[in-house]
C-alpha cells in the first residue's frame, strides 16, 4: 500500500502567510521605487531643459515636474544645484520610511544625480 504524500492544512497555512507577507512587501515598495524613477527622470530631464538656467528657473521646473509625476519626498528645496565652467549638476538625496505592518516600517536612502556637459 502506497503511503499518501503532499502538503497538509497547517504546511498550506504557513507556506500562504509567507506568500501573503511577500506580496504585502512588494505591494508596499514598488511605489517607493517608481517615485524614485520618477525623480531620476525629471533630474534628467530638467538638466536637458534647463541646464544653463539659474537655479531658482531650475527649482520652479522641477516643482511642476513633481506635481505631473506625483512626487512626494522631494521638493524643490532639497535639490542641491552645483553651476560651475558651463556644468550644471543637480542632485538630491533624501530617505523614505515605508510602513509594512504594525510598527515594521523599511527605511530607503535614496541618491540621483544628473550632470549637463560643459558648454563649449
Amino acid at each position: 500500500m502506497r503511503r499518501q504524500q503532499g502538503l497538509s492544512f497547517f504546511g498550506f497555512v504557513i507556506i500562504a502567510i509567507l506568500v501573503a507577507l511577500a506580496a504585502i512587501t512588494f505591494f508596499k515598495v514598488v511605489p517607493t521605487y517608481v517615485e524614485y524613477f520618477s525623480v531620476k527622470k525629471t533630474l534628467k530631464t530638467l538638466v536637458k531643459e534647463h541646464g544653463s538656467a539659474p537655479a531658482a528657473t531650475i527649482r520652479e521646473g522641477f516643482g511642476r515636474h513633481a506635481v505631473i509625476s506625483t512626487i512626494e519626498a522631494v521638493k524643490a528645496d532639497d535639490l542641491i544645484i552645483t553651476q560651475s565652467d558651463g556644468k550644471t549638476t543637480i542632485s538630491v538625496s533624501y530617505e523614505k520610511v515605508v510602513p509594512l505592518v504594525a510598527n515594521i516600517s523599511l527605511l530607503f536612502d535614496f541618491e540621483a544625480s544628473e550632470s549637463s556637459s560643459p558648454i563649449q
